[in-house]
């Protein structure tokens, strides 16, 4: 099970322009100022980046727009002025719409960066201004106030804020559910459907149906989609020796074959700091159990590649 980071919320689609104006030198004395400006600058980047019609937007309107819309209000009207740009499959390019068009691009990216950082509690620790001045100069590619290497230290810091801010929530309102169990390493354990069969221990195989969320509730990975997409009929063999996070290792030997949990697992007991510290939920459906080895077999190891 693969760990999906948390990506900032960037931009949608293409974007371009000429030269900046002369304007009054950006200060950043915060930290709230200079990630704001960071994020405004990864906006405009995923813009830039996004397709080759980039250079026939009108920047000056993406900018305006962005800048009207980086709060909740409305902008679901720009669907359909997207559309008329765009084409109903953003494969055409209609400059007719050009200036309503690229207005109404800055707007949506405005609109979804805000709402994202709402949901995640980012709003009170960005300097709205200089997020608008961020977007500004990475859309002209001007952006040079913090080098690389920081910018990326910034983001990374910021994220993993986020994740032990979210994480801490989710972790205390789990402990308040009727009924679980919390143990000393901050793992808590719901059952949902009490198994009938033998619990395994940590050095058996097990068989799974689970769905991974994480502290926000959103579903990371599910097995049951997997099988869905992929046309399968086999639920998922696991290693609990080595082969999953150590809050499975630990807490899988608390459940029974044939039952149904939730449990909640702290960072520190999932995929670490490297990780981001983001704490995660999974529901998991315990099917079979085996010992070591007979369920998940050994990979074969490649093929030598023969000299010339």
């Amino acid at each position: 099970m693969k760990k999906l980071l948390f990506i900032v919320p960037l931009g949608l689609l293409f974007a371009c322009g000429d030269s900046v104006a002369e304007e009054t030198p950006i200060v950043l004395n915060t930290a709230e100022d200079k990630i704001g400006y960071v994020l405004g600058a990864l906006n405009a980047e995923s813009i830039l980046q996004s397709g080759d019609k980039m250079k026939d937007l009108d920047k000056d309107e993406l900018i305006a727009g962005f800048n009207e819309n980086l709060n909740k209000k409305d902008c679901s009207e720009c669907d359909e002025e997207l559309k008329k740009l765009f084409g109903p499959y953003y494969q055409d390019f209609d400059t007719t719409y050009l200036k309503s068009g690229s207005k109404c691009l800055g707007r949506k990216t405005g609109f979804s960066f805000y709402a994202d950082m709402i949901r995640m509690g980012g709003d009170k620790k960005i300097n709205l201004d200089m997020v608008k001045a961020g977007f500004k100069h990475g859309l002209y590619e001007t952006d040079t106030l913090i080098a690389d290497q920081d910018r990326q230290e910034l983001v990374q810091n910021f994220i993993m804020d986020l994740n032990v801010i979210n994480s801490d929530k989710m972790m205390t309102n789990a402990k308040k559910i009727n009924g679980v169990q919390v143990f000393e390493n901050g793992i808590v354990l719901q059952t949902i459907k009490e198994g009938t069969g033998k619990s395994p221990t940590e050095k058996d195989d097990v068989i799974v149906e689970y769905i991974l969320t994480n502290a926000l509730g959103d579903t990371v990975q599910s097995s049951y989609e997997m099988k869905r997409m992929s046309g399968s009929t086999e639920p998922v063999a696991l290693s609990l020796d080595g082969g999953v996070i150590p809050g499975w290792t630990f807490v899988l030997p608390k459940m029974k074959k044939g039952g149904k949990y939730r449990t909640y697992i702290p960072w520190q007991m999932a995929y670490g700091e490297q990780a981001g510290k983001e704490s995660l939920c999974f529901f998991i459906e315990l099917v079979e159990i085996g010992p070591g080895g007979s369920l998940v077999k050994p990979q074969a190891p490649m093929p030598q590649q023969q000299g010339f």
